[in-house]
């Protein structure tokens, strides 16, 4: 158990969430639907992926849905599917009665070390939690959550938008916005490191990096910019992909890769663990600790790897994995 699982303890409350296991369930709303899911999404963070995610699932459950950008006007519904614990937590100050509905809050990975303290862990107590990887479901669990409410659900991909294509002669590719934890550095030395292959990075505000422009002057390095429409297009160049970030929910962008049969190097962070199979069907490198010739190593071996990628993850489907949150929102 972490160090703040022992500093929570198991029961330990805040004072104002303690005030609202005793508040009434009576709420106002407009309309009360007896089989109905609620999405809130900030309306400030309308267009993130994760609001894509939302919709994807959305699109696919049989019973009626309604997406709420305020948490002051959230409308009666048989259930609430909170895209970030953040939102839930807010959202669960302004609406006590929050506590006693179905909410079920998606938890991508900790946006701080601490979670925003005891205030969130005892707010996610009383709620069903799903995780994207095994990792952060075991994370939860030992800052004081009870396992039976927290769900693993593995991202996923459309396998008819991204198609299987052959290796051999492809690019070696990353696909990411520039964010720190992204490891920008170490995106850099890889490149550095395999003068011998071309590379490819796909993504958005790299212009940030301090060092984009050595990353830039590098002979085989390209960046790009695109619509999600190319995605597909942009995967079927490539032979391998890298996910070199230090921290991770997904990334989505593997699972797209994999699907379209491209072999993953990827740092043990998120649900890389639950979808590579070590030398099987991609590489894992240690997020702390790997040397960037290490994982120059795990790019050459990645490049010449045989076998079908997509047959790995075919079962990662948008259709499936909306199938698992409707049996969430059935159980909550």
């Amino acid at each position: 158990m972490n160090w703040l699982a022992k500093q929570l303890g198991a029961g330990t409350s805040p004072h104002w969430f303690n005030r609202l296991l005793g508040v009434s369930k009576s709420r106002s709303a407009v309309a009360v639907e007896d089989d109905c899911v609620c999405f809130y999404i900030p309306d400030k963070s309308r267009g993130w992926i994760l609001e894509a995610a939302c919709r994807e699932i959305a699109s696919r459950l049989e019973v009626p849905t309604v997406f709420c950008g305020s948490a002051k006007a959230l409308p009666a519904a048989s259930a609430y599917f909170f895209c970030h614990y953040h939102f839930y937590v807010s959202a669960l100050r302004i609406n006590p009665w929050l506590a006693h509905e179905n909410c079920v809050v998606w938890f991508t990975h900790p946006k701080e070390p601490d979670l925003g303290g005891s205030e969130t862990i005892a707010a996610l107590r009383h709620a069903t939690v799903v995780s994207m990887s095994s990792k952060w479901r075991q994370y939860l669990i030992e800052l004081g959550l009870d396992a039976s409410r927290v769900k693993t659900i593995v991202g996923a991909a459309d396998p008819t938008l991204f198609q299987s294509h052959p290796r051999g002669q492809g690019k070696i590719g990353f696909c990411t916005a520039y964010y720190a934890r992204k490891n920008p550095d170490r995106i850099l030395e890889i490149v550095q490191l395999v003068p011998e292959y071309q590379f490819v990075l796909l993504g958005r505000n790299w212009e940030e990096y301090s060092r984009f422009d050595e990353l830039r002057a590098q002979a085989n390095f390209e960046y790009r910019q695109a619509s999600y429409a190319e995605y597909p297009a942009f995967y079927s160049e490539l032979d391998v992909f890298i996910s070199a970030s230090q921290l991770e929910g997904g990334p989505i962008p593997l699972l797209e890769s994999m699907m379209s049969n491209v072999v993953p190097v990827a740092s043990d962070t998120g649900f890389s663990t639950d979808v590579i199979r070590h030398s099987e069907n991609g590489f894992l490198f240690a997020a702390e600790g790997s040397s960037s010739q290490e994982i120059a190593t795990l790019v050459r071996k990645a490049k010449v790897l045989p076998g079908d990628i997509r047959a790995t993850v075919i079962g990662y489907s948008w259709d499936a994995y909306a199938a698992e949150h409707a049996a969430i929102f059935k159980a909550a």
